[in-house]
């Protein structure tokens, strides 16, 4: 499918005065529909903006891209648009948006969307095209600026017989960072006189894929990428792993090296050595693999629990809430071999995924609990690890076996014996930590962990704070979770209360006001980050303080939930909702006036 034929000039908008996020949307769809690209603009614009909840289109560099398939399209089309002043449009680099284009596919389109989506990130990858785009004086101007350099880039990936190396790009979007990288790295190549073949692992799909002929040739391989992407093809292969970005900013380097085969040869085994990522970062990625897996489960095993003392009372059927107890504490239960499994996945692919599952499910038969089940993902997922190293030395004619049956079997047998042997050592950390604690030891771990949750939104800390919160649902240590959600909830409905009460902020923040409180009270704190960056210490301090009193005054008040997250949607199912309730109020007014004050001072400085 070819761009060239899907815009035309009466599809594109040149000098939008749309002001905001739905206004461009609503002004691109009726374009589609003036051009009869659409049958029914309200049933589209529906699917743009369901779309547009799931993720931002805005991928940055002022381009935004939204995308929609549905039955009201009568073939696939594209919309341009320009809007030289900017539009907020929660764009990833949250920067505004001048240079839109949407993409309309009839339902049964399959993949054609992600088609567009990948040719349009190829040819809008550098600045100066997207500048010269925005101050396009017409149509025409637009269409020959934007279609240029298309048939170059199209035979740019085409390489000689004689191949020196292979690459493969790829970034979890799959969208712009995948093709950035496999431009800079041809691009550079060519200065250098290399001759190099680049896979791309984007949205639509797998391109210019290596074959094993590709492969067999060339020096090395770069395998520029931070999602998982198809290692086995470079067994005994000089390798070299990094950060897709490192592709992009590093290319010079990285090419030398892959020339000189300053590189591991590949066994098997993560050579992710060029990442700053070490250590305990790496640690930590490992474990938020995991726990980022069992936040749904919890949900629902949280949810029904904190509903059968409600059903109790309406005298529903004790069978059915027998039912529903039983389905509660299946999940709950099987939500640490899910854990376990997707941290060993995290260190070791899918050998470590299966040594850690079955032995996990063991562990919980001998009374294991989370913390346990941790350590067994950490520990399953290097020894399988190991074990795939030490197969690696195996006649090749046995190597077949090794991920499929050497491996499983012989990990799984080791980590349950050390399991059961170590099982009598076990400590009841669960009597420990639900042991009556002094009220202002309960105050000081509240605040701790509310501290923690404004710290670094999103970050490590963050998370670390929010896998506390999640071990206390384990161990029936509800206050915990209550007091991470009540502390993250704090910086966005502070930062809301603040636009609304006050002048801290400029008219252009302000547009975002009902969003932060949407998020606020939903417990997305990542919506604050931008607003603690840019007035640093005069918002960040005063969320870190008002998120460490609400920590503590929700563990002081024994507000309690079984569950991970939903905000004030979920405020019925918390303990002690109505002291939940007044501890967000008293947090929320001090924070905002932290805000005001330190902004009056700074002015006075």
């Amino acid at each position: 499918m070819n761009i060239k034929d899907l815009l035309k000039e009466d599809s594109i908008i040149l000098n939008s005065n749309a002001k905001d996020k739905n206004e461009a949307i609503h002004e691109m769809v009726e374009k589609h529909f003036q051009c009869g690209h659409i049958k029914d603009k309200f049933v589209f614009e529906k699917a743009i903006l369901e779309r547009e909840k799931i993720s931002s289109t805005g991928v940055g560099n002022l381009i935004a891209i939204p995308h929609a398939q549905s039955e009201t399209v009568c073939y696939p089309s594209l919309v341009a648009m320009v809007n030289k002043n900017g539009i907020d449009y929660d764009a990833l680099d949250q920067k505004p948006v001048s240079l839109f284009f949407m993409i309309a596919v009839p339902k049964d389109g399959g993949s054609q969307h992600l088609q567009i989506l990948a040719q349009l990130c190829q040819m809008l990858m550098e600045e100066d095209m997207v500048k010269q785009l925005i101050n396009s004086q017409d149509e025409q101007e637009f269409i020959h600026l934007l279609f240029q350099n298309m048939d170059t880039m199209k035979d740019q990936n085409v390489v000689q017989n004689n191949i020196d190396l292979v690459a493969v790009t790829a970034c979890p979007t799959g969208i712009a960072h995948t093709y950035m990288a496999e431009k800079a790295l041809i691009e550079k190549a060519k200065e250098m006189n290399i001759s190099i073949k680049v896979e791309t692992n984007g949205a639509s799909g797998i391109q210019h894929k290596l074959t094993k002929e590709d492969i067999e040739k060339a020096k090395c391989v770069i395998v520029a990428a931070d999602k998982k992407v198809e290692m086995e093809r470079f067994q005994n292969k000089y390798v070299i792993q990094v950060p897709v970005t490192k592709a992009i900013d590093h290319t010079e380097e990285l090419l030398k090296n892959a020339l000189q085969q300053k590189a591991e040869i590949y066994h098997g085994k993560e050579l992710y050595k060029e990442s700053n990522e070490k250590g305990t970062r790496k640690i930590y990625q490992h474990l938020m693999n995991g726990i980022s897996q069992i936040i749904p489960i919890l949900m629902i095993s949280g949810i029904l629990m904190s509903l059968i003392p409600y059903l109790q009372n309406m005298d529903v059927d004790q069978e059915y809430l027998t039912i529903m107890y039983y389905i509660a504490s299946l999940t709950i239960n099987i939500a640490i071999p899910i854990t376990s499994a997707f941290i060993g996945d995290s260190i070791a692919g899918k050998q470590g995924f299966v040594v850690s599952l079955i032995s996990s499910i063991f562990l919980i038969n001998v009374q294991g609990n989370i913390i346990e089940g941790i350590l067994v993902g950490f520990i399953g997922g290097y020894l399988a690890l190991g074990l795939s190293h030490l197969f690696s030395y195996l006649p090749k004619d046995l190597q077949s076996l090794t991920p499929n049956l050497f491996v499983p079997i012989i990990g799984t047998t080791i980590l349950s014996f050390l399991i059961y042997m170590l099982a009598p050592y076990f400590i009841d950390y669960v009597s420990l930590l639900n042991q009556n604690l002094d009220s202002i030891v309960v105050v000081i771990i509240g605040a701790i962990l509310g501290m923690m949750m404004s710290i670094d939104l999103g970050g490590p800390i963050n998370k670390i704070a929010y896998s506390i919160g999640i071990i206390g649902i384990f161990t029936g240590r509800y206050d915990m979770m209550s007091a991470v959600m009540l502390a993250g909830m704090m910086p966005p409905l502070i930062i809301w209360l603040t636009m609304l009460t006050s002048k801290v902020f400029d008219q252009e923040d302000k547009q975002k006001k009902w969003s932060c409180l949407l998020n606020g009270l939903c417990f997305v704190s990542e919506v604050a980050i931008p607003y603690m960056k840019k007035y640093k210490s005069a918002v960040k301090y005063p969320c870190i303080i008002a998120s460490s009193i609400a920590g503590a005054l929700s563990m002081y008040f024994q507000c309690g939930q079984a569950f991970p997250h939903g905000g004030i949607w979920t405020i019925f199912l918390i303990n002690n909702s109505i002291y939940f309730i007044s501890s967000l109020i008293i947090s929320l007014i001090i924070g905002t006036l932290l805000i005001v004050i330190m902004n009056k001072l700074k002015l006075k400085a």
